[in-house]
C-alpha cells in the first residue's frame, strides 16, 4: 500500500500542474481567438456589405444576425452567423443577404470536414451556386444547387442550412412570406412520393381525405439510423397537426426531417394511387 501511495502521489502532483498549465494557456489564448474571429467577422461585414455604417444584432435559435444599415439609416441586409451539423462535425459560416432577400456572400468559418472532399464546401465553384439565389428559391438539393459526388452529406447540410437561414432572415427581418402548400385542390386517395436520401430513396405514402392530411407512413428509407429515429414520427405528426408543409425542422437530424418533409410534398405534387400519373 506504501508503494502504491510513494508512485500516486507524483502523478497526481503531475496531473494537477498540467490541469493548471493547460487551464492557463486556455484562459491566456481564448480572448485573443475571439477578438481575432470578431475582427474577421466585421471584416466580412465590410466587403459583403460596403456602405456599411451601423449595425444591430438580434438572435434566433442560437444563431446570431446582423441588420446591416448605411448612413441614412436604410437597411442594406442582413449577415447571419450560422451553426449546422456537417458529416463530420460542426460547421460555422456567414451568410450574407442583401435588402431583396438574396444571398450576396458566403464565408465557412470553420469545419471539420473531411480534406479533399467533405471541405468541397468552402471551395468557390460550389458557394458561387447560391449567389443571385433569393428568399424564392426552392434551393433544393440535386435541383438549382447541386451536391458534390462523394461530399453529398456535407454539401446537403450547407444546402439545407442555407435555405433555412434564408427563410429565416426573410420571414423575420425583409417582410417577406412564403406561399403555403395548398391542399384545398388535392382530391381524397392514398399518394407515393420520394426523395434521394444519404444511402438511397427514401419513400412515404400519405393518406388524404375530407380536406386533410389523415397519415404519413415512411415505407422506405435508407438513413442513418439514429438520425431517421430522432425525426420519425415526430416530422409527420407535425405536418398532421398543423396540416402545412413549413413545419420546423430544427433538430440534430435536420437533413433526415426535411426528406421526410420533401418526400411529403413529391407525393402531393403527383397523382392518387390507381389515378395515373407516376406514384
Amino acid at each position: 500500500m506504501r508503494e502504491v501511495m510513494r508512485l500516486s502521489i507524483p502523478l497526481a502532483v503531475v496531473a494537477i500542474v498540467s490541469a493548471a498549465l493547460l487551464t492557463g494557456v486556455h484562459n491566456v489564448t481564448e480572448p485573443v481567438i475571439r477578438e481575432r474571429e470578431q475582427q474577421e467577422y466585421l471584416e466580412a461585414l465590410e466587403r459583403f456589405f460596403p456602405a456599411l455604417d451601423d449595425f444591430e444584432t438580434e438572435e434566433i435559435n442560437g444563431d446570431q444576425f446582423d441588420l446591416v444599415y448605411d448612413q441614412d439609416g436604410e437597411k442594406l441586409g442582413v449577415m447571419a452567423a450560422v451553426q449546422t451539423q456537417g458529416y463530420e462535425g460542426t460547421i460555422t459560416y456567414n451568410l450574407a443577404v442583401d435588402a431583396e432577400a438574396e444571398i450576396i456572400g458566403i464565408l465557412v468559418v470553420s469545419h471539420s470536414e473531411t480534406p479533399g472532399i467533405g471541405d468541397v464546401i468552402t471551395t468557390d465553384n460550389f458557394q458561387e451556386q447560391f449567389i443571385g439565389k433569393s428568399f424564392e428559391d426552392p434551393l433544393e438539393a440535386g435541383e438549382d444547387v447541386d451536391t458534390v459526388s462523394g461530399a453529398t452529406i456535407s454539401t446537403e447540410a450547407m444546402i439545407g442550412s442555407i435555405r433555412r437561414t434564408v427563410t429565416t432572415i426573410g420571414e423575420n427581418f425583409l417582410g417577406k412570406e412564403r406561399q403555403a402548400f395548398g391542399l384545398e385542390d388535392l382530391t381524397d386517395g392514398v399518394y407515393r412520393g420520394s426523395v434521394e436520401g444519404t444511402y438511397g430513396d427514401l419513400v412515404v405514402e400519405v393518406e388524404f381525405r375530407d380536406g386533410r392530411i389523415q397519415a404519413i407512413e415512411v415505407i422506405e428509407q435508407n438513413e442513418t439510423e439514429a438520425y431517421f429515429m430522432e425525426v420519425y414520427p415526430e416530422i409527420p405528426e407535425k405536418i398532421i397537426e398543423e396540416q402545412e408543409l413549413a413545419v420546423d425542422v430544427q433538430s440534430g437530424a435536420t437533413l433526415s426531417a426535411e426528406r421526410i418533409v420533401a418526400a411529403v410534398r413529391n407525393a402531393l405534387e403527383g397523382a392518387p394511387e390507381g389515378e395515373g400519373g407516376d406514384n
